[in-house]
């Protein structure tokens, strides 16, 4: 069993989000319900709502960006797709389609098209390793 998923995976749809998010709210909550003279009188209007805007923009990020990762193990004849909390079996030959790969900004994703609709959709994104993928397609020519 070949794992083609990324150790990052975890860090970025679990545990980045939520430290994040609950950093952002936090800060965003005592600027909106401390009283001004707390912050030396500063003016917060302006602040309050950049921080409003940051959590609002960090947490659409994370939930497109990030909350559609899965974690892709394969061997020669299943491909194994796990969101950590359910996990699901196809068939190379009868049930996928093609293993594509993509770059955008700093991260280099893993798409998994099936031929059909799946447990998780008819394609699945997820964070390539690419020492791992490489390793798995030397093993297996010819298969991805």
């Amino acid at each position: 069993m070949h794992r083609l998923s990324s150790n990052a995976t975890l860090f970025y749809k679990i545990f980045l989000p939520v430290f994040w998010t609950t950093v952002v709210l936090l800060a965003t909550l005592a600027l909106w319900l401390a009283p001004e003279h707390y912050f030396g009188g500063l003016p917060l209007e302006s602040l309050r709502w950049a921080m409003l805007l940051l959590l609002v923009a960090g947490s659409a990020t994370f939930w497109l960006l990030f909350w559609p990762l899965k974690r892709v193990e394969a061997n020669n004849e299943y491909v194994y797709v796990s969101n950590y909390f359910k996990a699901a079996r196809y068939r190379w030959d009868t049930d996928v389609e093609r293993l594509s790969e993509r770059n955008l900004l700093l991260f280099r994703f893993g798409i998994l098209e099936l031929k059909g609709s799946g447990l998780f959709g008819s394609s699945v994104r997820f964070l390539v390793s690419k020492k791992l993928l490489e390793s798995f397609r030397n093993d297996y020519p010819g298969l991805v």
